[in-house]
């Protein structure tokens, strides 16, 4: 406890440089009236100052505070800073994957930290099942190799079977055709000479017809023997039977040997043709099954290979090499928060990985990028070009300037441990000319993220803001106690706050919490109350206007969402502070 003439000086300085700050706001607004009022109130405060610090407190309910605990309201300007933490990364590395299908055991793996060449062999995977799956799948691809041969020498003979069937059947059609063609140059003749003899006979039977009449009146005359007469009458006889007689054989001719012959001559011809089709079709059946024969094996011997190859190139993945420079990084130390990592600790010789585990990455460590997270109520106010710094503890909390890459697009779960929780990833590229040999990937790190600057304005520090309900307040001494002053917050900080209404410059607020017995129990003042913007509702409870609530802590447009906690002045639990 310090002497009250100590006190009583500390106090008089503070409030004279209230004095000088009032001095200039005043001569800025030209209120010659006001200056004097704050030159009474000034020296009103000094005396009251002075009997307090003289008498001290008077009985049980009077508490003495520190002065570190009491500090004056300034006036100026102050940067608004969010604190986030994370950790560093490299802004560019290589992630090497287990690109095996299925689970494998590591049978080797280079140590972590290990600075490695381009081609250097980093890890192994077991690879005594995918060897023996190699051999089997091999031997399987001969096999197919020769099944695919044979089916394409059944196709060449399937070939040269389809041409002479081909040519026979297209050679029984020209037979047939050439068979109908001379059928039908036989036929005419035929006709023509039927038809011929029909002619002689009728000229036959004519000639007798006619020596036959004269006959008949020479043997009347006695001219001629009987026995001649009966011989060409005999002849006349003959003829009219020849006549007959070719006159039927070009009628049977005509309505049947000659339709037969026409009507078999053809059909030998379509015989021919359909049998011709019918070669062609089974041809083309017998052609389609050999093709869809080696297209099939074909494809057996295509998918023997893919797979064959698909087997070498697993068998390659279980061989992991550096393809460049770098610092050796284990998956598990990147993704250490990772259920299985956590329990079965870092990659050795006998765990198992699953596919596409991240197995090593190699960090590019020239260029770092601090990640970290920040609640999502301050998401929206991060943007990329931001300044930021970056203190790491690994290296003695060293600082690094830096400014904001990247904001995450999708909002973070706290996982099981914390479901509720919503947290943005930040991305902070740490500026090139600094010296970063020192820093590696995964150490911790915390930073500073300014998100403005608040100019010309009265501001206290965040410890000395308190909430009850709507109305934001500070405690001020008064009378060897503490008394609640309400204000009106605009913009603020992790550490400062900015006071839009309530509180002047150079006023004394309290920066902790205040103990039992410390708290003036009184109900609001409604002038304090006016002057720091608040007003009284149907049921007599101060709020804020409309207009002005959107400037609430923690809404958009204001500060970062803080809430303040309720004050129960007088009462054991005390008022609670904004959280940061």
């Amino acid at each position: 406890m310090e002497p009250a003439g100590a006190l009583r000086r500390k106090w008089e300085a503070r409030v004279d440089s209230a004095n000088r700050l009032a001095l200039i706001r005043c001569s800025r607004r030209g209120g010659t009236i006001l200056l004097v009022i704050m030159l009474l109130a000034a020296v009103a405060a000094i005396v009251g100052a002075a009997v307090y610090f003289r008498s001290g407190p008077s009985d049980q309910d009077s508490v003495s505070a520190s002065t570190a605990d009491i500090v004056p309201a300034d006036f100026g300007s102050f940067e608004i800073l969010t604190l986030a933490t994370g950790e560093l990364e490299s802004k560019e590395r290589i992630e090497l994957r287990n690109q095996l299908d299925k689970v494998a055991t590591i049978v080797e793996i280079i140590p972590e930290g290990t600075f490695v060449q381009a081609g250097d062999v980093l890890i192994r995977l077991n690879a005594d099942a995918i060897k023996d799956s190699i051999d089997s799948e091999e031997l399987a691809l001969v096999e197919a190799t020769n099944e695919l041969a044979a089916a394409r020498a059944s196709l060449e003979i399937q070939i040269s079977e389809n041409e002479s069937k081909l040519r026979k059947a297209e050679l029984a059609v020209e037979i047939a055709q050439l068979a109908l063609e001379q059928w039908k140059a036989e036929d005419k003749l035929q006709i023509e000479k039927l038809q011929l003899d029909i002619d002689q006979a009728q000229r036959q039977v004519d000639r007798w017809s006619k020596k036959y009449e004269k006959n008949l009146e020479l043997i009347k005359q006695k001219f001629i023997s009987q026995d001649q007469f009966d011989q060409e009458e005999i002849a006349k006889i003959n003829a009219d039977a020849e006549l007959t007689r070719a006159q039927r054989n070009l009628e049977v001719y005509t309505k049947f040997t000659r339709q037969r012959e026409a009507k078999q001559k053809q059909s030998d011809l379509d015989e021919a043709r359909a049998e011709l089709e019918r070669v062609k079709q089974e041809n083309q059946i017998n052609i389609t099954s050999r093709q869809a024969n080696v297209t099939n094996r074909e494809r057996m011997v295509q998918r023997r290979e893919q797979r064959l190859a698909e087997l070498r190139q697993q068998y390659d993945y279980c061989t992991v090499v550096a393809p460049s420079p770098g610092l050796v990084v284990y998956g598990s130390t990147v993704q250490s928060d990772n259920w299985r990592n956590s329990s079965e600790g870092p990659f050795q010789v006998g765990r198992s990985v699953g596919p596409n585990d991240l197995l090593i990455v190699l960090p590019d460590t020239s260029q770092m990028v601090a990640k970290v997270k920040v609640h999502e109520s301050l998401a929206g106010r991060i943007r990329p070009g931001q300044r930021a710094e970056v203190k790491v503890d690994a290296v003695g909390n060293r600082v690094f300037t830096g400014q904001v890459e990247s904001v995450g697009v999708m909002a973070e779960t706290g996982g099981w441990r914390d479901p509720n929780r919503r947290e943005y990833s930040v991305r902070i590229t740490l500026d090139p000319d600094q010296q970063t040999d020192e820093l590696k990937p995964s150490m911790r790190c915390e930073a500073h993220i300014r998100l403005g600057t608040v100019e010309d304005v009265v501001h206290v520090p965040v410890q000395a803001v308190f909430m009850d309900g709507p109305v934001t307040y500070v405690y001020v001494p008064r009378g060897g106690k503490f008394a609640r002053l309400p204000v009106q917050l605009g913009r603020r900080s992790d550490t400062r706050a900015e006071i839009v209404a309530g509180l002047e410059a150079g006023q004394p607020v309290l920066v902790r919490a205040p103990e039992p017995g410390e708290v003036i129990s009184e109900p609001w003042d409604e002038s304090q109350l006016a002057s720091a913007g608040y007003i009284l509702d149907e049921q007599g409870n101060p709020t804020l206007p409309m207009m002005n609530r959107s400037r609430r802590p923690g809404m958009p447009g204001a500060a970062p969402a803080m809430q303040p906690g309720r004050a129960s002045p007088g009462t054991r639990r005390g008022p609670q502070r904004s959280q940061g």
